[in-house]
């Protein structure tokens, strides 16, 4: 039995249930967020609108109905790949699409308040915090290896199903608060978020080197993977491929919590700038006059 590979990606097509209708929910509520900000006489965020498209939608489908799919069942490599896919891909490409805050911003004003005020709520805002989806995105995709997770889901089709819903949706659980400044928690700042988002690609590279180098073969037995010439080399390979992927989008996802730091701080600089410039002029120094640095009492 031969080893799944990149050539093998688009030879053979199925279809997801849950592939497709999470690809035609998001892709309609994404659209008509668009409409709703061209209506407005807004500039659509054309790479924002392509990086959705592409990375989310289309990484989502690829994999759902796509080769990994045809072939998971066969190749643990292609299974492997795709649960890489719809983990850390998929939902980075989604978030980096920024849903939330374009839908937050055509709503009316009455709607945008009571759903501010709903993801302010002391529950929602805990779940929400970035570190919190990380550690349960990592569990998750774990578990699906060395547990009989991942033999189960190729024999009830249920559960198949049931699993690309549940990596999609903890890797969104992560990724969505990181980059999204209406869902995480007023106490995560963009400084936080850079922390967490280094401390997630280190959490992203575990599950991937636990199936790369362990030295037998995790989970329950599948006969079509033992089949192979040598099981043990595919679930490294597959292993592998997990941590190639996981940190292929690491970095770009630091790299765009990076930018929001940077951009948040030129922003906080602004206003202080203005505040100060309608101060009278003092002798004083600047560091006793700036509000930055001013005791809360005071």
């Amino acid at each position: 039995m031969g080893s799944f590979g990149p050539g093998d990606l688009l030879n053979a097509w199925v279809v997801s249930p849950v592939g497709v209708a999470l690809a035609v929910v998001l892709s309609a509520g994404y659209a008509c967020i668009l409409l709703a900000v061209r209506r407005r006489g807004g500039r659509l965020p054309v790479l924002r609108v392509a990086t959705f498209a592409v990375v989310g939608i289309g990484s989502l489908v690829l994999a759902t109905c796509g080769g990994m799919a045809a072939h998971r069942s066969t190749s643990f490599v292609a299974a492997a790949a795709q649960s890489a896919v719809l983990a850390a891909i998929t939902p980075v490409g989604v978030a980096l699409g920024d849903p939330v805050g374009l839908g937050l911003l055509v709503l009316p004003a009455a709607r945008a308040a009571a759903a501010r005020r709903l993801l302010a709520g002391r529950w929602v805002r805990l779940a929400m915090f970035p570190l919190f989806g990380s550690v349960l995105a990592t569990v998750l995709h774990l578990a699906m290896f060395v547990t009989p997770w991942l033999a189960r889901s190729l024999d009830h089709a249920w559960l198949r199903e049931a699993t690309y819903a549940a990596l999609v949706g903890s890797g969104l659980v992560f990724v969505l608060p990181l980059l999204a400044d209406d869902l995480a928690p007023a106490w995560c700042t963009p400084g936080v978020r850079v922390l967490v988002g280094f401390g997630d690609g280190l959490l992203d590279a575990v599950p991937g080197v636990v199936v790369m180098a362990s030295p037998a073969l995790l989970g329950a037995p599948v006969a079509a993977y033992l089949r192979a010439a040598d099981p043990l080399w595919e679930q490294h390979v597959g292993g592998g491929v997990m941590f190639g992927l996981a940190e292929l989008v690491g970095l770009p996802l630091l790299a765009a919590t990076v930018a929001a730091w940077v951009r948040a701080d030129r922003a906080e600089a602004a206003a202080v700038d203005a505040r100060l410039d309608l101060e009278p002029a003092s002798d004083r120094p600047w560091w006793e006059t700036d509000p930055r640095f001013r005791h809360p009492s005071s």
